[in-house]
């Protein structure tokens, strides 16, 4: 007997329950929605497998709940931006990476735990360390 697939809406309209029928049994999942993830997992994604510089220029304007998350803490606890201020020495404009790493340390609300960068100025290097909490063990 072949799969049949049929999709039911549930009675709130929002998400859509699939089922498989196969023989005599019926296997049922919900499907997720990403606006029902935490910040932290959905953070957790776009660090992974979206740059940083996408994360701001592309990712923040999907919709405002992304937004809220690429503007707080949860995406820059690891901050890599070394290829970034590479392309801006190339690119001879090496005055940006001062004022990036001023905007993301403040995003990261001071939470972050590395920060890797290439020419960083002396000026965004006193600010990334003015706001680095240090840990004594």
């Amino acid at each position: 007997m072949e799969n049949e697939r049929e999709e039911m809406e549930s009675t709130n309209g929002k998400s859509k329950r699939v089922c498989v029928r196969v023989e005599n049994d019926a296997v049922c999942s919900t499907g997720g929605r990403w606006d029902e993830l935490s910040p932290e997992l959905l953070a957790s994604i776009f660090v992974r497998i979206v740059p940083p510089v996408l994360m701001v220029k592309s990712v923040a304007l999907v919709c405002r709940n992304w937004m809220e998350i690429v503007s707080g803490p949860y995406c820059w606890t690891d901050i890599d931006l070394e290829q970034w201020c590479r392309d801006c020495c190339v690119a001879n404009r090496p005055h940006l990476i001062d004022q990036v790493v001023r905007k993301i340390v403040r995003r990261s609300r001071s939470t972050f735990r590395r920060l890797s960068t290439f020419r960083l100025g002396d000026v965004g290097f006193s600010f990334a360390a003015s706001r680095l909490w240090v840990r004594v063990i």
